[in-house]
């Protein structure tokens, strides 16, 4: 889904971070470890989907929840699309 030209050319738009939850893959490093950032998702994003996408925006210390995508599996390129395009549009207002 990533790879698709039109998520490509989205991701562009946004500092992207990918935070393991449950587990960090062996040969990759993770600052905060798994656990730390269970407890970060746990008490600001109150979530606990796996997986689960979410745009914030940076005001000061404090992050603010722009969108999330907490359905799960994507059913379409389209579909995660319009949810960056949304999550953008919002961001930029704000």
């Amino acid at each position: 889904m990533f790879s698709q030209p039109q998520i490509e050319a989205m991701f562009r738009e946004f500092v992207t971070v990918q935070l393991y939850t449950d587990r960090v893959p062996v040969g990759r490093t993770q600052v905060p470890s798994a656990e730390e950032a269970t407890a970060f998702r746990d008490e600001k994003l109150e979530n606990y989907a796996l997986p689960y996408y979410v745009v914030l925006r940076p005001r000061g210390k404090t992050l603010i929840r722009v969108a999330s995508y907490d359905q799960g599996v994507i059913p379409s390129a389209q579909e995660f699309e319009q949810f960056l395009r949304q999550a953008l549009e919002v961001a930029r207002r704000s």
